[in-house]
């Protein structure tokens, strides 16, 4: 074993002793064992025909023949050989410091100086009774103090027992009277015998012992004042500690301790072994702790050694043209594969500058790792404190969005791309079980102005037409990450979505047309639009009508509307106010195709319609329309709709945010702890939507008591989300995916996705002022433009609203980013101050008069609030 940490074996591998695998033959020269690549070992121990390796944490590897149980192997099936080093369970709760080999046997020295042995008893050479049937390591008890050294010859195991004082043997040794070197003539031991006793040690101490085949040997040294244990000096593997860390920021350029330094960085940070050993924490025997290494320490000693200019430059060349070269890609050793929870921990890995140079590649090795070695790995991540995870996505993160602002699209930026988006796959399917980090810790803002979603969306659409191999040469696609997209993101691929889709029908409807030229048939091509022609009286009943009738293709046209005896408009401001108006009257309680369970409550579907089935159908239709189309609209949903569309399922809190009533009153029997829940005179059954149903069979008769309370809280939630609906919402989510596209839904969240149908209600009146902009005529600082301000801000939040749905043809705001959200104010040479404000919907443009008065203002105000609805504005004229 090196300095470095790394291990070389040679010799005969004819039962995989040299631990480099079946394929190996017998080895002439030292090669490495790769098997145990990043474990920072503290010994190495060879026997007959097998070997152990001891870790610094304490895990014990065994390779080798396993013929007489030597490598502790337990479980159904154990092979006899085993040609690549392995984690000895058996060994592990024992807290092992050293390990010796026989020939057919193996002995360990415990941290509480006790001796267990296993292997090959034929001789005695493990120390326990003949009659002893028990397999796996078992305890020497026949020696009588503690052990601070043991070591195994070919058929016998010596101990010192430093608190008698004695070496003591058992086994098949050197006889004390026998001249011959023949293995038969060797006396048998069975017994602990004593080979020096205290008597011998009058005035010295044992140094070291050593067993061999046909002899032993005992060092000792004269010093009697001494108190200290003497055991094996094993040579230590480099590794970094407090004074070491002080002494490198202290050494002065150009000195020779800086040489020293500089070799002693180097080695440490170019060997994933010397690392991981520099922080490894201390146990305690058989405390179990899930990951090893101290993170905290770590971060704190690299931020020490990184604000010294040199040493973060040595770390970083070290670090790309060493340590990340040797990674350990396949081992399934725990310990081996903690240095990739330390690299992130460190400065230079979070410099944007280094995105490529050390990022790219600790990404590359863990895409490349082997499937076990990622479970060990994706396992350790799961034990992480949020601190240390959330440092490691943001390492990811700022690659990513570093790489973004050099972008070449070439193959090498694919390839990076992939590799860093890859890696945060990994590490968001770990955080999606636990939830350590919230959900938008992942997203890669940049993107969402950074992503030409268009080009993005059609090589998704030309992927699934032409599948091609998951390969680095098939082109990037972000989609594949949708945890990196945030909202704004989300949406402008739905965008490009619904805008390919109806080029499609526009491309289609070309087509058509040529098709027919070419016949010289008279009859017209079908218009690539979709025009719902409405009567403002018979809204609902004409929308309804004509959705039915048409195919799933016409649905993904571009919606025109057309109310009747008013202006046509292909703009989106009458498509607006329509949304806005069929939802205001389809969701009132009069129209009775939804429940509202308490006053001023969320809505919801009734266990039992009082309209036909394919009523919800189509109002889903609407619904996927509005959204297709982004347009935003009031539906009174609670969080529950939005998470069902997902499929996700609703849970008690959705409960309380439907029927705060009914939910309290669930919470409070969940808290309830008291013995007998009878009093409260509660049973499987419900009251909802003005009917009593049993929740399970005779519900009614089976009261609630502590041992079934939970049961029944999650079905009284399942009856109320899912039981009672089945059907009504089935249809509802039937026509919503009539219109969109499931896959890309998929990427939201619930909350997103309710904040995309239902818009955002959260008024910032200040930023819709800052947001505004100013045209023909007007400025920022125009005498009328302060007044307006000044009389807007004084209007009520209802007034707000309608003034909004004045402008735009709805009364709620889109996502910042996706629709201008500020008013765009101009002044037509034609208007005088005799007329009143003009909008135009589909641009958010007021035409404003040049008022002199604030009184003209105001009164300019409530007018066009009080004559909000309609298309094209009111004539207005002051007197």
């Amino acid at each position: 074993m090196r300095e470095d940490g790394k291990v070389f074996s040679w010799g005969k591998n004819s039962d995989g002793q040299l631990g480099l695998g079946k394929e190996f033959p017998s080895q002439a020269s030292p090669q490495r064992v790769r098997s145990l690549e990043g474990i920072p070992l503290a010994q190495v121990a060879a026997g007959g025909a097998h070997s152990f390796a001891l870790s610094v944490s304490g895990t014990s590897f065994g390779w080798g023949s396993n013929n007489a149980g030597q490598l502790a192997l337990s479980g159904n099936n154990v092979s006899v050989q085993s040609y690549k080093p392995r984690s000895i369970g058996a060994l592990k709760e024992l807290g092992v410091i050293y390990i010796s080999c026989g020939y057919e046997h193996t002995a360990v020295l415990t941290q509480d100086g006790k001796v267990f042995t296993f292997g090959d008893d034929s001789s005695g050479q493990l120390g326990h009774s003949p009659t002893a049937k028990k397999k796996g390591p078992q305890l020497v008890e026949g020696i009588d103090g503690l052990v601070s050294q043991i070591d195994c010859g070919s058929y016998h195991t010596l101990a010192y027992v430093y608190t008698t004082p004695r070496v003591v043997s058992f086994g098949h040794g050197p006889g004390h009277t026998s001249s011959s070197t023949h293995p038969d003539a060797m006396t048998k031991n069975f017994d602990v015998s004593c080979l020096i006793s205290a008597d011998d040690l009058v005035n010295v101490q044992v140094k070291h012992i050593f067993a061999g085949t046909y002899a032993n040997f005992v060092t000792t040294y004269q010093d009697t004042s001494s108190t200290s244990v003497s055991r094996k000096t094993l040579p230590e593997i480099s590794r970094i500690n407090q004074s070491l860390t002080e002494k490198w920021i202290a050494v002065r350029r150009g000195s020779t301790e800086h040489e020293e330094a500089k070799s002693e960085i180097g080695m440490i940070f170019s060997s994933p072994a010397c690392l991981t050993a520099s922080f490894l924490k201390k146990s305690r025997t058989g405390e179990t702790i899930s990951i090893d290494v101290d993170l905290q320490v770590a971060r704190d000693t690299f931020k020490k050694l990184t604000d010294k200019e040199w040493i973060s430059s040595l770390i970083t060349t070290c670090l790309r043209d060493n340590l990340l070269k040797n990674l350990p890609l396949r081992s399934p050793h725990q310990e081996a594969l903690e240095v990739f929870l330390l690299l992130p921990e460190c400065p230079v890995m979070q410099d944007s500058k280094n995105w490529e140079s050390l990022v790219v590649p600790f990404a590359e090795a863990v895409c490349k790792m082997s499937d076990q070695s990622l479970r060990v790995l994706k396992k350790c991540w799961a034990s992480l404190h949020e601190s240390s995870l959330n440092t490691l996505v943001q390492m990811l993160r700022t690659a990513i969005i570093s790489q973004l602002s050099y972008w070449t699209d070439t193959s090498q930026s694919q390839c990076n791309a992939k590799a860093l988006l890859g890696m945060m796959k990994e590490v968001y399917k770990v955080n999606k079980a636990n939830s350590r980090l919230p959900e938008n810790a992942f997203n890669i803002n940049e993107l969402s102005n950074s992503l030409n979603f268009y080009i993005e969306r059609c090589r998704v659409i030309s992927r699934n037409k032409n599948p091609v191999p998951a390969d680095n040469l098939s082109p990037l696609i972000f989609t594949d990450f949708p945890f990196a997209f945030n909202f704004l993101s989300k949406m402008k691929l739905l965008e490009a979505d619904s805008f390919i889709k109806m080029q499609g029908s526009i491309e289609k409807a070309y087509q058509e047309h040529m098709q027919m030229f070419i016949q010289r048939k008279s009859e017209l091509p079908s218009p690539p639009k979709f025009i719902l022609k409405v009567r403002r009286s018979h809204l609902v009943e004409d929308a309804l009508r004509q959705i039915s009738q048409v195919e799933v293709n016409d649905l993904r046209k571009a919606l025109v509307i057309e109310f009747t005896e008013e202006i046509v408009s292909e703009a989106g401001g009458v498509r607006s106010e329509f949304f806005h108006c069929v939802f205001e009257e389809m969701t009132r309680p009069e129209y009775g195709m939804f429940m509202y369970p308490e006053d001023g409550s969320y809505m919801w579907f009734p266990a039992k319609p009082k309209v036909e089935k394919n009523r919800y159908f189509l109002f889903g239709v609407l619904c996927g329309l509005s959204l297709f189309h982004l347009n935003v609209v009031n539906l009174p949903f609670p969080l529950a709709l939005f998470k069902k569309l997902l499929g996700q399922k609703p849970s008690l809190e959705d409960l309380k945010e439907l029927s705060p009533l009914l939910g309290k009153s669930l919470q409070e029997v969940l808290n309830d702890e008291a013995d007998d829940l009878g009093e409260l005179y509660i049973f499987f059954s419900i009251y909802w939507d003005k009917n009593h149903v049993d929740l399970i069979p005779n519900g009614v008769s089976i009261p609630v008591d502590q041992t079934n309370k939970n049961d029944y809280a999650s079905k009284c939630v399942d009856y109320i989300f899912n039981t009672s609906i089945k059907e009504v919402y089935e249809e509802f989510q039937r026509g919503f995916y009539r219109v969109c596209d499931e896959e890309i839904i998929q990427y939201f969240q619930p909350e997103e996705l309710m904040s995309a149908i239902v818009g955002n209600t959260d008024y910032d009146w200040e930023n819709f002022e800052k947001n505004a902009m100013y045209d023909q005529g007007y400025h920022k600082s125009h005498p009328t433009i302060l007044m307006f301000w000044k009389a807007f801000h004084k209007l009520t939040l209802d007034e707000k609203r309608k003034f909004l749905f004045f402008l735009t043809g709805s009364d709620r705001l889109h996502v910042e980013g996706i629709r201008k959200s500020g008013i765009v104010f101009r002044c037509p040479e034609t208007f005088s101050e005799n007329d009143g404000p003009r909008s135009v919907t589909c641009y958010n443009i007021l035409d404003l008069p040049k008022y002199s008065t604030m009184e003209r203002v105001e009164e300019a105000l409530q007018i066009v609030i009080n004559n909000c609805r309609g298309f094209g504005s009111p004539k207005i004229t002051f007197q």
